[in-house]
């Protein structure tokens, strides 16, 4: 579900995806913090049918989404968290379609994604059991969200009906989340990371040195994952507007510069 925060302005429109529970929560304050002349788009999850989704079908869905949003020239698509595993999905689809995107901004992914985990690829979801567990969990993220006063949520807090609904988005965007295996990604990408995860986010022996095999610009921030979304928002903010006025800068360096060391050629520690 596609949400324009603030569809207006000259810049390249930038599209934020979801995290594991379903919903960019954001938007509102990005479109502050961004400026007048920044457009920017949230995606939600959405409740395309009763059936089990996969994150291929919301890349399909999302693509045409912001394709539906009649862009011009290029675009950047982000994803939080867990979401930007979709990121690169919708990237690739949107370039299979002749959309032109800038380097994809990965919002502080897991170190290891959820789909490279063997267990989550034997759980059955349907299980009661599991099914209670999954339901608390994504239920009681959606209220945590919804607590905090800067954030936007697609649902209303209040109405145990939209609760309901947006709790059973989001616990088929977390099974679509854990059954699936990243492929590699060729194009440019930025994460913009929490100094918790950056470590092994660039060592070479785990999974994105192999997911982004391309040198790719970095920025790291002194929080915990669940802080820089929070407390560290503003600081974020910061980077992301950087970024997305610096992107065909970055996909230039992925493109011509040369170091030693894969994923350390541009990384910026913020204090």
């Amino acid at each position: 579900m596609l949400v324009p925060f603030h569809p207006l302005g000259s810049k390249a429109p930038f599209y934020f995806i979801h995290g594991i529970a379903g919903v960019m929560p954001l938007g509102r304050f990005l479109a502050q913090s961004l400026g007048p002349d920044q457009p920017i788009y949230a995606i939600n999850a959405n409740n395309i049918d009763q059936r089990e989704i996969t994150v291929k079908d919301m890349a399909n869905t999302y693509a045409e989404e912001i394709l539906n949003t009649k862009p011009r020239g290029s675009i950047f698509i982000g994803g939080m968290c867990v979401g930007g595993l979709a990121a690169l999905e919708v990237a690739r689809e949107l370039e299979k379609r002749g959309q032109k995107v800038g380097p994809v901004i990965i919002a502080d992914p897991p170190a290891v994604p959820q789909g490279l985990v063997p267990h989550n690829q034997t759980v059955d979801p349907q299980n009661p059991l599991v099914a209670a567990q999954l339901n608390e969990q994504v239920r009681g993220q959606l209220l945590e969200f919804s607590s905090l006063p800067y954030n936007e949520m697609p649902f209303r807090h209040d109405d145990e009906q939209q609760v309901r609904l947006a709790t059973s988005v989001g616990v088929k965007a977390l099974v679509a989340f854990c059954r699936y295996v990243p492929e590699v990604f060729t194009g440019a990408a930025v994460p913009i990371l929490s100094s918790r995860r950056a470590a092994k986010f660039f060592h070479p022996q785990m999974p994105w040195a192999k997911i982004l095999p391309q040198k790719c610009a970095a920025f790291v921030l002194p929080y915990d994952h669940t802080d820089l979304f929070q407390t560290g928002r503003h600081d974020f903010a910061r980077v992301l507007q950087f970024v997305l006025g610096e992107g065909v800068t970055f996909r230039s360096a992925v493109d011509t510069v040369v170091a030693p060391q894969r994923g350390k050629e541009f990384i910026h520690e913020l204090d």
